[in-house]
């Protein structure tokens, strides 16, 4: 998953992220994370925003305006989904699901606090509501 938030919110998210105490990864360069039982690679580069297509970057921008973007890597929606209710709360920003959604945080968060074994790999938020 892709965690997108205005770039003038780089810092803080920065910040709210290395909190966790992430290691640096001698092979990829990408950040690791252990925590709670699970293992988590984060590139904070904001490198990712070049797989976006041009329309998908336009609806970003129009969203949040010029984006900074972090990819998270885990395994498992389990890991994610604790991962990310740890991290968003208070994030203004967006969640791209890597399956053909982008969400506002508060509203992903509120999916899944809602819908707990929602799958977002396998079942369109749209699907919920």
């Amino acid at each position: 998953m892709i965690i997108l938030v205005p770039a003038k919110q780089r810092p803080s998210l920065e910040r709210r992220l290395r909190a966790f105490e992430l290691v640096p990864d001698p092979v990829t360069g990408d950040e690791r994370l252990h925590w709670h039982g699970y293992s988590f690679y984060l590139d904070l580069s904001g490198g990712i925003l070049t797989d976006y297509e041009p329309d998908e970057l336009e609806q970003v921008m129009a969203s949040i305006g010029e984006p900074y973007a972090v990819y998270v890597s885990c395994q498992s929606v389990d890991a994610a989904r604790t991962f990310l209710r740890d991290v968003l709360p208070g994030v203004q920003g967006l969640v791209d699901t890597n399956h053909f959604e982008i969400l506002p945080t508060s509203e992903f968060l509120t999916l899944v606090d809602r819908h707990p074994s929602w799958d977002w790999r396998r079942q369109p938020s749209t699907d919920l509501r």
